[in-house]
């Protein structure tokens, strides 16, 4: 649970850095700025919402992995007792004499 935490304050970080350099771009950028730093600037910013957004698919997957434990635990705790077990087999027993052809000589 903590890694869980820490990748998604991670990528909330990334994703605010990424909208301050957007905000405050105006602040930063002149005319006479060199094509090497503008272009750095915005790897920068691309880097920090590429980072943002695999914090957020890292998430989600997390999320539907750990869902599918749970539901799988709780179908264990559901249908795998031995009551259940024992009446699924009664059910099969019975099932396979009344499917089954009668015999003809």
């Amino acid at each position: 649970m903590k890694l869980r935490n820490l990748w998604r304050l991670a990528g909330a970080a990334c994703l605010a850095a990424s909208f301050a350099m957007v905000l405050l771009s105006g602040r930063f950028m002149h005319s006479g700025m060199s094509k090497v730093a503008l272009a750095a600037y915005w790897i920068v910013f691309v880097i920090l919402l590429m980072g943002a957004l695999y914090a957020a698919l890292l998430d989600l997957r997390f999320t539907r992995i750990e869902y599918k434990v749970r539901e799988r635990d709780l179908f264990r705790k559901t249908f795998m007792t031995d009551e259940f077990r024992q009446t699924v087999a009664e059910a099969q027993k019975q099932a396979s004499k009344e499917q089954s052809p009668p015999k003809t000589s």
